[in-house]
């Protein structure tokens, strides 16, 4: 008897445990198939963006073809050719100390503007070859820089997002931005002049902006 009451409970550790593995492998094979069925989904959401991006496509060939009406040679098929010429180093600029990545020429076509990864924006003669300012920039990375119409300001854009403008008649040494036009979310790609007043910026934020300077 004594023998039987000390089999009792190894036989119900026993049983407990044959639940427990039994309740282990449904758990597991529950979750295997939940997994199964969350990657179909995904696939059958992957194969239905693809159809759409496939249908995008052809919508846009479509509509390119619809407006391809002439090609470039037939356009200038009557527009006059002109004879060879050899283009030659007049002038060389020497002063930045790294890539210049933007010039811009003044209206007088006398003046010139260049930025530079050295982080400065230098004011050119071009007849002489001499600096008429250097402008430290607070970013090193300007990407285009600008003269305008009346020859006194030029404006400068690149990695920071920003527009600086330069009035070039201060007296400030070195000289600091007179105007910092921030609005844009993304790099200033190219700013323009329209007027004294007007300049135009476009932006790796996909926007183009007209601003009062």
């Amino acid at each position: 008897s004594r023998r039987r009451r000390r089999l009792l409970p190894l036989r119900r550790i026993a049983s407990r445990c044959e639940n427990l593995r039994h309740i282990l492998s449904l758990s597991l094979s529950l979750s295997l198939s939940l997994s199964v069925v969350a990657s179909m989904s995904l696939q059958e959401e992957l194969v239905a963006a693809r159809s759409r991006c496939e249908n995008l496509k052809r919508e846009l060939e479509k509509l390119r073809s619809k407006h391809q009406d002439t090609t470039l040679a037939e356009q200038a098929g009557d527009v006059e050719s002109f004879a060879r010429f050899q283009l030659r180093e007049r002038r060389t600029l020497r002063g930045h100390f790294s890539k210049v990545y933007t010039i811009a020429w003044a209206p007088d076509s006398r003046g010139l503007v260049s930025g530079s990864q050295d982080g400065k924006l230098i004011v050119w003669n071009s007849f002489t070859t001499m600096k008429v300012h250097a402008i430290p920039l607070r970013n090193f990375w300007v990407m285009t820089c600008a003269f305008s119409p009346s020859g006194d300001v030029v404006a400068s854009g690149g990695l920071d997002n920003n527009c600086s403008i330069f009035r070039l008649t201060s007296r400030e040494n070195p000289l600091r931005p007179a105007r910092e036009l921030v609005h844009h979310s993304g790099y200033v790609s190219c700013c323009r002049f329209l007027s004294k007043e007007l300049i135009l910026t476009s932006s790796g934020d996909m926007s183009c902006i007209l601003w009062n300077a």
